[in-house]
């Protein structure tokens, strides 16, 4: 079930793309509808500076279809009533919600509703500005907002190519995080769970052997190396070299 967003802190709806799909407003939620209506909401997400043009939209959609643009309508029509049915707004508020540009394209009102992966975009940005204190919040603030995959349940190329950038920004997010802390253990928090989002960067796994060293873990050296040795494998590849003298140095195995 969605959590709902929280009004006292930004009374628009949430479009919700990132770990789920759900429409917030108010005191309402709702999700569990189809791969479409979400491609949608993820390409306007997408176009947050710009138009969605019906064309895009057709093609991006429907890639195989013949008259991709004739399915957009109705389509269209069905994702405005759930988003301001999630405001209680009336039926004829539609157009307001998603609104269609001089003549040229669509865009989500950003006076009433905002995304989640924006408001990750926005927090990676300012601590990508920001120095120190700030720059760990605002970190910390992304990192926590990334529950899981972007735009999970949709197949198409381009949102699986948005969901890839977004979980790198993520990861890079966490190993800034893990260079900023003074706490080794609060540092190993951090690029475990980058290493749970990028399941072979090596760099990262050698960061964690090497704290775990630091603060004489030898069982959590062994386990991670066997962890990164797995997931190689099942790509068909193996440890680097500079990884493997890491592991026989730190473990005596030289």
């Amino acid at each position: 079930m969605a959590v709902l967003h929280n009004p006292t802190a930004d009374r628009r709806g949430l479009v919700r793309l990132v770990g789920q799909c759900a429409i917030e407003g108010g005191n309402r939620a709702a999700g569990g509808w189809g791969t479409d209506t979400w491609a949608l909401l993820g390409l306007l997400a997408e176009h947050r500076s710009s138009l969605l043009t019906k064309a895009a939209a057709g093609n991006k959609l429907w890639p195989q279809a013949e008259a991709p643009n004739d399915r957009f309508a109705g389509l269209l029509k069905a994702t405005r009533a759930k988003m301001r049915e999630a405001l209680g707004m009336p039926g004829n508020y539609g157009r307001i919600v998603i609104q269609f540009i001089g003549g040229t394209g669509y865009r989500i009102n950003r006076d009433l509703y905002t995304c989640d992966v924006w408001q990750i975009r926005d927090l990676l940005a300012t601590a990508a500005r920001a120095k120190g204190p700030e720059k760990a919040t605002a970190l910390i603030a992304a990192a926590d907002l990334y529950a899981g995959p972007y735009l999970p349940d949709v197949p198409h190329g381009w949102a699986r190519n948005a969901a890839d950038a977004l979980n790198r920004a993520v990861v890079q997010a966490l190993a800034q995080l893990a260079d900023l802390e003074e706490q080794p253990e609060v540092e190993i928090g951090y690029l475990e769970r980058a290493t749970e989002l990028d399941r072979v960067a090596e760099h990262l796994y050698r960061r964690r052997m090497e704290v775990y060293a630091r603060v004489g873990r030898p069982q959590a050296i062994h386990y991670c190396y066997d962890e990164l040795h797995e997931q190689l494998r099942a790509r068909d590849r193996k440890p680097s070299s500079q990884t493997e003298q890491l592991y026989r140095r730190i473990t005596d195995f030289a």
